[in-house]
């Protein structure tokens, strides 16, 4: 080759490589080499599938769900091969046509490679194609796979019977037909891309090879035009789906279609539509023509098109048109986003009622609810899991992972509880006791729990207890204290085997057991053995003498671990809690179905979801580890989809134990979510909404310089026109950037009421304190101000508890915990009860003072001075104030006394 003289440059010079020297044939070797390689890493890859399959299949055989796996797994593998298959014939026709069409071309003349060489080097660009599009269709049939769960939606999907407004389609097109139809879309979409790429690029490495220059010619022009005609084609198919996208369009006054997108931006995507599919035409066309000019008015045409209908008119028409008239032009787009809003977080099954709100609470008040003064709440749930984890450990190597509330019947009567199950850490245990046969045979469980009820105090401050200790004892019998699931374990471990497990610690030394139970899988052969042994990474699995052919493997022990393997397209509560009922224990674990695609709604803070429904309640046994799935609500047409596509999976509600039934919740995260929404959707009228002229937001409590919002949170107690009490989960309404209520909503949990809700409105022209406010009282009080001073000066940190807004009839009461806190030590202590009405703040040491101090009873606040001088508590009574008074006086008299004797003797 010739080149250009000129300087010689300081740096060194590439070598030149020539077409004609490359050795064509070895590099055909080691291709074919590669490709054998690659197919040794695809069956490793298979083999490795292989193991891991098996390993579900033990698992979830023992669960007796092996029919679910058996569905998402035949789901996702012919997925797979269907895409795979596809693409690599799709791909294999257009690589034939292409070498085709190369072949039927004469050999050049003045080629620089020889015909022999030249064919070897094709032959060798024919091997890397096929290689790479073998490769490309196992990695593009990934993505289908793993959207196994909206191709069985789609074909299972039922109706919502709700049509939406724009294009009256029922709901379940939105949410199982069109993720399906985008889906397929967007990878077909994405093969023909990689398709067309790999096919330009083979082209032009050939007339490389050949010595020519890559030109858009004859049959390799026609067949790259036909592969972007179906580009065009699958861009239409994308214009068109995306015409239904615009009901979660963000872009107006609210989320949905607005007045832009229903007049300018959806016909603009319907003209789109039609314009690809002209340009697809055109490339057709041209195919077939020696003529190029048509590709570009192709290509041009929907450019423009895209640019002027899908930016730059719905920009002008927003701002020139609908901003300066916005109210009257969204007015009925408004309407469908607040109807259907309500509808998909469940508000329309909201009861509104009017509650006066009396500022006093009297004798009367407290005489007629007797049973929710029973159940004021006292324990937050930080202070008593310190307390547990102080009290109630027994050995380093328990822990209280949370804290539960729940209600169960002690001596005929309701009563609020609070409960935490002991848990194994067996990181904790000590360093010369940290071996393989006692992390994973000897010490596999936790033991019993710790129960309180929520309005008792014990001496010095400690919660009283319906159940503690190893073995537990107390008021709710417990029979089968194991936890072999629960909130925290090792990825695996072993039990009935030679080696005795751990149970608790006795009087008389450590108390063992062997597991009865029938949860995990039985390691009864050499080859289990070996497939847990590579499964887990760990080679005494297959080693160990201590193994039993019946011993038993468990993992996916926790609780989350368990549900989302059997359940990954629901979505569960932050907490599952602990329930002891038939002398067993039990976890519950609400789960929801939920999707992002309930046309019009406006989307939770992440956009996960715009719908949600708790229509499933999970029971898993602590013992055994099997798990059982309820249908809460049969109305929802997603759960009654995943019925459909998992028909052994779900059962009806009525078939849960009555012992279950007796402690299920409304669950904390919808009615979080639900409250949250209220905050704008609970007003109706578009023009309100749009003005936001009662916004509501959630009170802020500020105590001791912190500010957090007040969360939802359980109490027993009657609602208004209620006969008796029951489990209501809370939470009340300031207006925004106020401090007074105006209201509070209730969830109801118990018996046929489950499942409503009820929002109490205040009277208008009333002030209603807020905890805010209330708090301001409690810090503005000077005996109350003073006594925290002096606590905070004699080594001890002073915690304020939750300020709770409990309905007392048609009264208001407010409750607060002080707790005292040793800087040292994580120990805090109930040390006063803070009651308040519109009245009055007062604050006594047991909750029966307090009550009596709101009612004129005793003086506001116990004339109490120092942490040493506090009275001696038994359960709810403290000795008396007048009582103390006395004490006192006797005590100084005496001291007094004392003190006169030795200034006599000194003298």
């Amino acid at each position: 080759m010739n080149h250009s003289s000129g300087p010689e440059s300081p740096y060194p010079q590439m070598p030149q490589i020539r077409l004609e020297d490359i050795n064509f044939p070895k590099i055909h070797r080691f291709v074919r080499w590669g490709l054998l390689v690659l197919g040794v890493i695809l069956l490793w890859w298979a083999i490795t599938w292989g193991r891991t399959f098996y390993v579900d299949w033990l698992w979830f055989n023992g669960l007796g769900y092996e029919d679910v796996l058996l569905v998402v797994v035949t789901t996702r593998v012919t997925l797979f091969l269907v895409s795979a298959f596809l693409f690599a014939a799709f791909a294999g026709i257009n690589l034939f046509a292409a070498n085709r069409i190369l072949g039927l071309m004469p050999h050049p003349a003045g080629g620089t490679l020889p015909p022999e060489t030249y064919a070897s080097a094709r032959k060798l660009l024919l091997w890397i194609a096929c290689g790479l599009l073998i490769v490309a269709a196992a990695v593009l049939a990934i993505k289908p796979a793993a959207d196994w769960e909206t191709y069985l939606r789609f074909l299972h999907g039922l109706p919502f019977e709700r049509r939406d407004p724009i294009f009256d389609r029922d709901f379940s097109f939105h949410i199982f037909t069109l993720p399906a139809l985008g889906a397929a879309r967007s990878w077909l979409m994405s093969a023909a891309i990689f398709l067309t790429v790999v096919m330009a690029v083979f082209y032009y490495l050939m007339f490389a090879l050949r010595g020519e220059r890559f030109s858009l010619t004859g049959r390799v022009k026609s067949h790259l035009a036909l592969l972007a005609s179906l580009l065009f084609v699958l861009l239409a198919a994308g214009h068109w789906l995306s015409r239904y996208e615009l009901l979660y369009s963000p872009t107006g006054a609210v989320f949905g279609v607005g007045y832009t997108d229903d007049h300018v931006t959806l016909p603009a995507r319907t003209l789109l539509t039609f314009v690809a599919l002209a340009s697809a035409g055109l490339l057709a066309v041209t195919a077939f023509s020696r003529k190029n000019r048509l590709i570009y008015w192709a290509l041009g045409g929907w450019v423009a098109v895209s640019l002027l209908g899908g930016t730059v008119a719905p920009a002008l028409v927003q701002r020139l048109k609908v901003e300066p008239s916005e109210l009257a032009l969204e007015k009925p787009y408004l309407a469908s986003n607040i109807e259907f809003t309500r509808q998909a977080y469940g508000l329309t099954r909201l009861k509104s009622e009017s509650h006066p709100a009396r500022g006093e609470v009297d004798h009367d008040a407290v005489a007629e609810n007797q049973g929710t003064i029973q159940n004021i709440r006292l324990w937050d749930e930080g202070p008593l899991l310190q307390s547990y984890n102080q009290i109630q450990f027994f050995r380093l190597y328990y822990d209280f992972f949370a804290v539960h509330t729940d209600r169960y019947r002690v001596g005929g009567k309701l009563r609020q509880v609070m409960l935490a199950s002991r848990e194994l850490s067996a990181e904790k245990l000590p360093e010369e006791a940290q071996r393989w046969v006692n992390r994973r045979l000897q010490f596999t469980h936790g033991y019993g729990l710790a129960m309180s009820p929520v309005t008792e105090v014990e001496r010095g401050g400690r919660p009283s207890f319906f159940v503690r200790d190893v073995p537990p004892k107390g008021e709710i019998p417990l029979e089968r204290p194991d936890i072999y699931y629960g909130l925290k374990s090792l990825n695996y471990l072993v039990v009935r085997s030679e080696m005795q497990e751990f149970n608790y610690p006795g009087p008389d030394g450590p108390v063992y057991t062997h597991y009865q139970g029938n949860g995990g899988v039985e390691l009864s052969s050499f080859f289990r053995r070996a497939i847990f042994a590579w499964e887990f990474g760990d080679l005494n699995i297959l080693i160990s003498g201590e193994i039993k052919p019946d011993s038993l493997i468990q993992y996916r022990r926790t609780i989350p671990e368990r549900f989302s393997a059997v359940t990954p397209f629901l979505l569960r509560d932050g907490e599952a809690y602990s329930v002891v009922a038939d002398g067993r224990l039990f976890w519950i674990q609400d789960a929801y179905t939920f999707t992002n695609r309930y046309p019009y709604s406006t989307r939770w803070e992440n956009g996960t979801f715009n719908y949600l429904r708790n229509s499933v309640k999970a029971v898993v046994d602590a013992y055994h580890g099997n798990i059982d799935y309820y249908v809460s609500d049969p109305e929802d047409p997603m759960v009654l989809t995943y019925q459909s596509i998992f028909p052994d999976l779900f059962k009806p509600m009525e078939e849960m134990p009555d012992h279950l039934k007796a402690h299920v919740r409304y669950p904390l995260d919808l009615f979080t979510v639900q409250t949250e929404m209220l905050l704008q959707y609970h007003m109706r009228d578009p023009v309100v909404f749009y003005n936001k002229e009662d916004q509501w937001s959630i009170p802020v409590q500020n105590s001791f310089g912190s500010s957090e919002a007040l969360k939802p949170y359980y109490i027993v107690a009657r609602l208004p026109g209620e006969k008796t009490e029951e489990f209501l989960l809370i939470q009340p309404f300031t207006p925004q950037n106020r401090h007074n209520l105006v209201g509070w909503m209730a969830a109801r949990s118990d018996g046929a009421h489950y499942g409503e809700l009820v929002l109490f409105d205040f009277p208008s022209g009333r002030h209603v304190d807020g905890p805010n406010q209330v708090e301001a009282r409690i810090d503005n009080d000077a005996i109350i101000s003073e006594q925290f001073t002096l606590w905070g000066q004699v080594g001890s940190e002073v915690r304020r508890g939750i300020l709770l807004v409990i309905p007392l009839g048609e009264s208001l009461l407010y409750a607060e915990p002080v707790f005292l806190k040793p800087e040292t030590l994580e120990f805090p202590e109930l040390r006063r009860i803070i009651l308040a009405d519109s009245r009055q703040v007062v604050m006594h040491q047991s909750l029966e003072a307090s009550v009596d101090a709101l009612v004129g009873k005793l003086p506001a606040v116990a004339p109490v001075t120092s942490v040493e001088e506090e009275p001696e508590t038994v359960g709810e009574k403290a000795v008396p104030p007048d009582k103390l008074d006395a004490v006192r006086k006797g005590l100084e008299e005496v001291i007094q006394k004392l003190q006169d004797t030795l200034n006599t003797l000194r003298e």
